[in-house]
């Protein structure tokens, strides 16, 4: 059986001005971005959010990049 490619699943996380984040998903071949919904504001449910994205796309054995940006 032929391995399984890698993707490169970039996550994006965008700081809102009422202090939660939105977290979304980049596809730097297709060029295509799925949000995947709004954490927060408390710190530990973002990074609880984060990390279980994380996680879980290193399981399905995808690399993850990060990207920050914020909406003001």
């Amino acid at each position: 059986m032929a391995p399984r490619k890698q993707l490169e699943c970039r996550v994006v996380v965008t700081h809102l001005p009422d202090k939660r984040i939105a977290l979304g998903m980049y596809d730097p071949v297709g060029g295509r971005y799925e949000p995947l919904g709004t954490h927060g504001p408390a710190p530990d449910v973002v990074d609880s959010a984060v990390r279980g994205l994380k996680e879980r796309i290193e399981r399905e054995g995808h690399k993850v990049t990060f990207c920050e940006r914020t909406q003001w």
